[in-house]
């Protein structure tokens, strides 16, 4: 079968780095939230059961119909990491990115907002029976290569 490319088809990439062309149409609208948690022990970061390389990413994830931006991060850190976030985040960034998930195998546009925050508690560093196989806090300077990419842009832009 051939499939007609036209701007109609966006570039999706997946959590590894594949990329996946998807019609517009057939593309979800998506709002994501993320965490930079930095404290004495370091900045808190997760890792995904999908992604094929060990790298680590902010904790974080999608915002449900109706939720607010800070309620969704609140719930999205707490259920990723088992810490709580305390007092008002703030906004570092935000963006838009064209995204493919593996399991469901269905392209996004993702609507991602990236906030400052503090949080308490003891994170599960098992991580949480779902999506995220482990937790940890590291210590700076972090070797940017066990990033994702987008983790390595916030890191620098939330610790510049």
């Amino acid at each position: 079968m051939n499939a007609r490319l036209d701007v109609d088809h966006y570039l999706c990439r997946d959590i590894n780095g594949e990329v996946h062309i998807v019609h517009r149409a057939e593309l979800l609208r998506r709002t994501s939230v993320y965490a930079f948690l930095s404290d004495d022990n370091g900045i808190l970061l997760v890792r995904d059961s999908v992604r094929t390389e060990e790298q680590w990413d902010l904790p974080g994830g999608g915002v449900e119909h109706g939720e607010e931006l800070l309620d969704a991060l609140r719930r999205e850190v707490e259920e990723e990491t088992k810490v709580r976030i305390t007092g008002q985040p703030s906004k570092i960034c935000e963006f838009v990115e064209y995204f493919f998930d593996i399991l469901s195998g269905t392209g996004w546009e993702s609507a991602r907002h990236y906030f400052r925050a503090s949080a308490v508690g003891t994170p599960e560093l098992g991580g949480n029976n779902d999506d995220v196989i482990g937790v940890r806090y590291f210590a700076p300077p972090l070797p940017m290569r066990m990033l994702t990419p987008v983790a390595r842009k916030i890191v620098a832009v939330a610790t510049s």
